[in-house]
C-alpha cells in the first residue's frame, strides 16, 4: 500500500494510480480552498467511500449504499412521513434546495421518497466525500453543490420550489455518528452560527413556496414560524416566503 502526501500535517493512503490520481485531485480542491488540516491524521482513499481520520482516533466515512443505519431507513411515502408533511408532501413541488447537507442524510431520505435535491455544502473535504458516495448511487435524483448557503442565495438562481435548513447545534437532540465521531464532523463543519442570517435570506428568496428549518423538539425556533409539525426528537418550522 502507497501513501501520498497532501502536507507536512495530512496523509493520503492510496493503493492503486486510480487512487493516488484521486488524491491529487482532491489535494488540490482543498488547498485551492484552504481547507484545514489541523486535526485530519489521514484519509484512506483505497475504501470505495474515502474514510477520514482525525488525530484522536476518530473516523468517519459517508457510504450512502453500505450504512444501512442512516440511509436505508424504513420509509411510508411521500405523503406521510413527517419531514414530506412539513415540505408540503409533494404539493408545493418536487424540487428541493437542502441549505446545509451535512452528512446527506436528510437529502438521501428526500431523494428516496421522490424529490429532487440539490444540496449545498460549504466544508471542502465533506463536500468532497458527499460526491463519493453519491457517484456510488447514481440512481438518486440527488446532486451536491460546494458552496456557502449565504452565498449562493445571494448570488444564484435558486430553482427550486421549497427550501430546507437543518442548521448545525451544540444541542441537536440526535445524532447519526457516534459522540466522539460528531465531535470530530462539529469541528470541522462547525456550528452554523450565521444560521439566523440564512434564514432571513432564505424566506425573501423569489419563487420559493416556503421554507422549512429542522429543530431539536426542545429548542428555541431561529424566528417565529408559520406553522410548526413535531415528532418525538425533531420539529419543523415552517416559514412563508416574504414578498
Amino acid at each position: 500500500m502507497g501513501s501520498f502526501i497532501l502536507t507536512d500535517k495530512s496523509l493520503f493512503i492510496t493503493s492503486t494510480e486510480a487512487q493516488i490520481e484521486k488524491a491529487r485531485k482532491w489535494e488540490l480542491f482543498l488547498q485551492k480552498n484552504k481547507f484545514d488540516f489541523t486535526t485530519i491524521e489521514k484519509i484512506d482513499m483505497s475504501k470505495d467511500c474515502p474514510v477520514i481520520f482525525d488525530k484522536a482516533g476518530n473516523k468517519f466515512s459517508i457510504n450512502f449504499s453500505e450504512d444501512k443505519k442512516n440511509y436505508a431507513k424504513k420509509k411510508a411515502s411521500i405523503k406521510s412521513e413527517l419531514i414530506s408533511k412539513a415540505l408540503g408532501a409533494g404539493k408545493q413541488g418536487l424540487n428541493i434546495l437542502d441549505l446545509s447537507a451535512g452528512l446527506g442524510i436528510d437529502a438521501v431520505f428526500l431523494a428516496q421518497l421522490g424529490y429532487s435535491v440539490t444540496a449545498l455544502e460549504r466544508n471542502p473535504l465533506i463536500y468532497l466525500a458527499l460526491n463519493e458516495a453519491i457517484r456510488l448511487s447514481p440512481n438518486l435524483s440527488l446532486k451536491f453543490l460546494f458552496s456557502d448557503a449565504l452565498e449562493y442565495l445571494k448570488h444564484s438562481e435558486v430553482k427550486a420550489n421549497v427550501i430546507y435548513f437543518d442548521p448545525m447545534f451544540p444541542d441537536k437532540a440526535k445524532s447519526a455518528l457516534p459522540r466522539q465521531e460528531m465531535v470530530f464532523f462539529r469541528n470541522l463543519v462547525g456550528h452554523d452560527e450565521d444560521a439566523l442570517k440564512v434564514l432571513e435570506v432564505a424566506i425573501r428568496c423569489k419563487g420559493i413556496k416556503r421554507v422549512v428549518v429542522k429543530r431539536p423538539i426542545k429548542a428555541p425556533a431561529l424566528l417565529k414560524p408559520m406553522s410548526s409539525t413535531s415528532g418525538k426528537l425533531i420539529r419543523f418550522d415552517i416559514y412563508g416566503v416574504q414578498p
